[in-house]
């Protein structure tokens, strides 16, 4: 080692040992990698048709996105990790490399895997716990959860002035190829912002500011007409930050076609619109009743989640959100039967669930003792010990909801849809990681105290 300073800048491979019992080093040995890399290689053949081009290094991108599951990192705090800290290198299977992918990298192999993959390696965490005895796949409890969106508050007069800066931003990347029709669309943008600014600051009367917001909606008619045929005399041969200018006028003008009705809607009536887009950037965000002290509604995805007795989670998502309660309970019982191939042997749910249509459908799919909390003078429909057993087990949903909105589930930074559900789907993944590792301790803990 005192002969080192005399090699210069040169590179030198040093061996460190790598503590075998580390949680990252146990968990490695516990993950099926190929059947990861088969779960990528497939995804990939759904989402890249051609095969043209470098084949990515689907262990190490698998292990790249398992660490930053595991540890609730951003893109560049992954890439730091998987560079300098050994037990995640040996995690990504490079500690005998060079190489790190970085955060382009584990992004683009993350989109590429998008929520249908994450979520199929979550099920294989699944499927170890249960051949390790770590789960009971007879018993399960069921709830629905709201997964917030980072977006304002989505009144009527905001979303028109979102619409006007973000066209306004497109117009100027756009340049001389949006020329013709740019300058009578920013005259009309600067109405749009004046009248925003003297509704939030010099309107002090309800009459005044419904006054405003039909004028401002009647300028964003304008403005749609006009960005129509600016839409369609845009010139095919742009490329860069203007076609990327270009594409984004485009969702913006589509989407704001569809709201403008539902704004003029409110402006009439003073009601909201059934099914209204909340965001101008994420149209498939919609507002959820709660029904909770201090938040009556939130803004974003719907989820249902499903806890497996033992203590581990599975969320899912139906394709109409705002679908009963009821309808979710039906929904958990047949992904349970999904993932593991026969349904439980008891249920747990929420007043929200009662329905006699829809828990003879629960009856139907093979559960045979069905615990959802009866509404009015109902009983429930399962024998006492039952019920207090599923009431403690029930009661235990929240809890772990809360949990996995502090590992990101919550307001992620992600700006898009896909990109919100891969962050729900890391937050599951986060969770029961954890819980995996702690069941394997616990387990080499006992077997230690075992007398031979």
């Amino acid at each position: 080692m005192r002969q080192l300073p005399l090699l210069g800048n040169s590179e030198c491979l040093i061996p460190i040992a790598i503590d075998p019992n580390h949680p990252m080093v146990r968990l490695t040995h516990e993950i099926d990698w190929q059947l990861l890399e088969e779960i990528a290689r497939e995804r990939r053949d759904l989402v890249i048709k051609s095969t043209r081009g470098l084949q990515p290094n689907y262990r190490a991108n698998c292990g790249a996105v398992v660490v930053r599951s595991l540890k609730s990192l951003d893109l560049r705090s992954t890439e730091d990790m998987v560079r300098n800290y050994l037990p995640a290198r040996y995690m990504c299977d490079l500690h005998n490399s060079h190489w790190t992918p970085d955060h382009d990298t584990i992004w683009e192999f993350e989109s590429m895997l998008g929520e249908e993959g994450l979520s199929l390696i979550n099920q294989h965490i699944l499927k170890n716990a249960e051949a390790h005895g770590f789960l009971d796949t007879n018993g399960l409890c069921a709830d629905t959860t709201a997964q917030e969106a980072k977006i304002p508050y989505p009144n009527e007069v905001g979303l028109m002035g979102s619409f006007g800066k973000s066209l306004s931003k497109s117009l100027e990347t756009l340049g001389t190829a949006a020329a013709g029709l740019k300058n009578k669309i920013k005259g009309k943008l600067r109405d749009l912002a004046q009248n925003l600014r003297k509704h939030r600051l010099f309107s002090k009367t309800k009459e005044a500011r419904l006054k405003v917001a039909a004028k401002m909606s009647q300028i964003s008619k304008d403005v749609l007409q006009d960005l129509g045929q600016l839409i369609n005399n845009i010139s095919k041969n742009v490329s860069g930050r203007k076609k990327r200018a270009a594409n984004h006028m485009s969702e913006v003008y589509s989407a704001m076609m569809q709201l403008i009705g539902q704004i003029d809607h409110w402006i009439k009536t003073g009601w909201v619109s059934p099914e209204k887009i909340i965001s101008l950037f994420q149209i498939d965000l919609r507002s959820i009743p709660r029904g909770k002290i201090g938040k009556d509604i939130e803004f974003g995805l719907k989820w249902g989640i499903n806890q497996i007795r033992g203590g581990y989670v599975h969320i899912f998502m139906m394709n109409e959100m705002r679908s009963a309660d009821y309808t979710y309970a039906v929904e958990a019982i047949r992904e349970h039967i999904r993932i593991f191939g026969a349904p439980p042997k008891e249920f747990g749910f929420d007043r929200g669930g009662w329905s006699e249509p829809h828990m003879a459908e629960m009856e139907d799919l093979g559960v045979k003792r069905i615990g959802v909390a009866p509404k009015g003078k109902e009983h429930w429909k399962v024998s006492k010990n039952c019920e207090d057993r599923i009431k403690r087990e029930r009661a235990q949903v929240e809890g772990k909801i809360g949990t996995m909105k502090h590992y990101g589930f919550n307001k992620p930074e992600e700006r898009s849809t896909p990109g919100m559900r891969r962050a729900a789907r890391r937050a599951e993944l986060r969770f029961n990681l954890g819980k995996y590792l702690r069941d394997l301790t616990a387990s080499t803990a006992k077997q230690r105290t075992v007398p031979a």
